[in-house]
């Protein structure tokens, strides 16, 4: 007996085989590993929600109701700010503006939480002098002394985490005081300049290395690449066994931008460095660090230029007005 067959409402999708179709899309866009981590475990946290909380388990129910649920969901869960829970909004919005670009969901808008900014602290002066003090390298092990170069590298580079992990001796050019970075957000590559400072650090620090070409530069005891999660812990046990409270790659990156700011540095160029192919992120660490660039407003305004003359104008006394 012959079957029919029927077409299948596409439509009304399981949302698992849809959100396999979507990070099928970034793969093949060949977004990075820790990019498609990072979707694959937001999605886990909010496709729980669904159906533990809302019971939907299609595309087709899916509506904006669902989001304004979810974030009252992620704040009573005491998710710790805004900024994380607009982290968890981000990953599902470009999910679902997926779905909707399909059609397997009704179009609607997706709106993060309005985050006000503060100025981010970095690691202070007491903290870095404790943070980069060279360990006895007659005494430490070779993990010890590569975490230590790690924060060097750090301050003298605001790379990500990712970067610096895919960084290979073979993008080391120490003549040419260059490191050609490959793993970046834009994933447009650049050269990164080495610095004075950081030049004897990282060109000691290969020679202790050793390794071929290929290999990768930070490499655990065992010469193998380090994951980002491991790269995390290592980083997090280095600062508290140095008696520094706070933990955080990011922060370095902090550090990095206020004291390129306050030192004269300027904001195109600080974009460069930085990675970033706007300069949205680049201007908002200027807004942000404004005040404490108060100082520059007394140096370099037109007035501040002018000040001597105007001090050198004869007073002009206030008359007593007739009556």
């Amino acid at each position: 007996m012959k079957r029919r067959i029927y077409m299948r409402d596409i439509s009304n999708l399981a949302i698992e085989e849809a959100f396999a179709k979507f990070i099928n899309v970034k793969k093949a866009m060949n977004r990075a590993e820790d990019t498609i981590k990072y979707y694959e475990d937001r999605f886990m946290r909010f496709n729980a929600f669904l159906k533990d909380h809302k019971n939907i388990t299609t595309t087709n129910q899916l509506e904006e109701d669902c989001i304004i649920e979810y974030v009252l969901y992620l704040k009573e869960l005491g998710t710790n700010s805004d900024n994380s829970i607009n982290n968890y909004l981000r990953a599902v919005r470009a999910m679902l503006y997926y779905f909707m670009e399909k059609s397997w969901t009704e179009p609607f808008h997706i709106s993060l939480l309005s985050v006000s900014q503060t100025p981010k602290d970095g690691y202070s002066d007491g903290d870095l002098q404790k943070l980069i003090k060279k360990p006895d390298i007659k005494k430490c092990t070779f993990p010890q002394y590569r975490n230590w170069v790690i924060v060097c590298h750090f301050l003298a580079s605001a790379n990500r985490l990712r970067t610096l992990r895919y960084i290979k001796i073979c993008h080391v050019n120490l003549s040419e005081r260059i490191i050609a970075l490959k793993e970046v957000k834009n994933r447009e590559g650049y050269e990164m300049p080495i610095s004075d400072e950081y030049y004897p650090i990282i060109k000691e620090y290969m020679e202790y290395r050793g390794g071929e070409p290929d290999d990768f530069l930070f490499c655990n005891q065992f010469g193998k690449q380090l994951t980002s999660d491991g790269l995390k812990t290592i980083m997090n046990k280095y600062n508290r066994g140095r008696g520094v409270d706070k933990t955080g790659v990011h922060i370095f990156k902090n550090n990095f931008a206020k004291t390129w700011l306050l030192e004269g540095g300027s904001v195109k160029k600080l974009q460069h460095a930085l990675g970033h192919k706007s300069s949205k992120m680049v201007d908002e660490y200027a807004r942000l660090y404004g005040r404490e660039l108060r100082e520059e407003f007394s140096k370099f305004t037109p007035l501040a230029k002018l000040k001597d003359e105007v001090s050198e104008n004869k007073k002009i006394r206030m008359k007593k007005a007739k009556s």
